[in-house]
């Protein structure tokens, strides 16, 4: 089930507010915090009803998000988790969550030479060692095609932060057909992975249409800071991989 940004930021507040047992916790109290939350959040006046933080409370009961919160009222007016030591941020983990964990930890990992990736390895560890905790071993179903050693990879990320900058970049690029290497002036546009193999698409200088080029091919990568870099109008999911 969907949920926004608010919505996820209030239960978090709800969840903040009855973990707190020194106090106690009117509805008035939750609306005024989730209130502050969202005012912290956006730098503006955000009024959140008292309806919407009493149907909050209900989704967080319910399980449609997988929470089952035990929230209670007591003495008519007060709100608090009935086991104390519940939190949202600690619901256990389901086989179908398993499911999905496991499988996108093995395709994080073929991802592993992009430089932004090594902000994750924290977390992609953490989500390994959950895996293996909560996890029995057993074979794959799901296998992936990847190949570490495949020849261009080292490209990968170069050409990445090429595109994420704009910056144009120089090819010493030879094709399965071409005798000998060429040079060109290109502007990457996007990265494509297709049969087990990485293509970077874009325009070449003075050239009409769009080139797709394969990272195995690619003998040399320099810049030209010069040139102002081109966006071409490419709708990536439907670019058709035509190799030259």
């Amino acid at each position: 089930m969907a949920v926004n940004k608010n919505a996820l930021l209030r239960y978090k507040t709800i969840d903040k507010c009855l973990q707190n047992t020194y106090r106690t916790w009117t509805l008035a109290d939750l609306v005024a915090y989730c209130s502050q939350t969202l005012y912290d959040y956006e730098g503006r006046d955000v009024s959140v009803s008292t309806r919407t933080v009493q149907l909050d409370i209900q989704m967080m009961r319910s399980d449609k998000l997988g929470y089952n919160a035990p929230i209670e009222v007591y003495d008519r007016k007060y709100y608090r988790y009935s086991d104390p030591n519940y939190t949202i941020t600690d619901i256990p983990v389901t086989e179908a969550d398993m499911s999905v964990l496991t499988e996108t930890m093995e395709m994080l990992r073929q991802f592993k030479d992009f430089s932004f990736f090594d902000e994750l390895k924290v977390i992609i560890n953490k989500l390994q060692d959950k895996i293996h905790t909560e996890n029995s071993e057993k074979p794959s179903i799901i296998y992936l095609e990847k190949n570490e050693n495949l020849k261009g990879l080292d490209y990968l990320d170069e050409l990445y932060q090429a595109i994420l900058k704009e910056v144009v970049i120089i090819l010493t690029y030879q094709s399965f057909k071409a005798r000998q290497p060429q040079h060109m002036t290109f502007h990457p546009q996007f990265l494509r992975e297709y049969n087990n193999r990485w293509f970077v698409i874009g325009l070449v200088q003075n050239e009409d249409g769009i080139r797709t080029l394969a990272l195995d091919r690619i003998i040399e990568i320099d810049y030209d800071l010069k040139i102002d870099y081109q966006y071409a109008q490419i709708n990536p999911p439907k670019i058709i991989i035509k190799i030259r």
